[in-house]
């Protein structure tokens, strides 16, 4: 009989402790139900952006605007060299030019 209710438990103690991890240590606890709605409504709140503005004040904003007008600077004039080398007509470029120049001024 000692055998019988030591292999019982036992067997008890290896399946309840590996799935009190996966539960989290909640199997008997009167709010687990509770828990468990409120894991799944708040995952799908920060699902939906409900976690900030984004993080980038105007400033960074504006600082990374700047980055992307050099970058297409910098194209459009290997864009303005490459077409004045092959003969065609540049002024739509130039234009381009002249506008990204004064984004990054400002």
């Amino acid at each position: 009989m000692k055998l019988k209710k030591a292999l019982k438990l036992s067997l008890g103690v290896l399946v309840s402790f590996p799935l009190s991890f996966f539960v989290g240590n909640e199997l008997l606890a009167n709010n687990f139900t509770e828990r468990v709605d409120f894991v799944i409504n708040n995952d799908s709140l920060l699902a939906c952006g409900g976690g900030g503005g984004g993080g980038k004040t105007p400033a960074e904003r504006a600082e990374a605007k700047k980055k992307k007008a050099k970058a297409k600077l910098s194209f459009k004039k290997r864009a303005l060299s490459k077409a004045a080398a092959a003969g065609d007509d540049t002024s739509k470029l130039e234009a381009e030019i002249a506008e990204l120049e004064a984004l990054i001024e400002k």
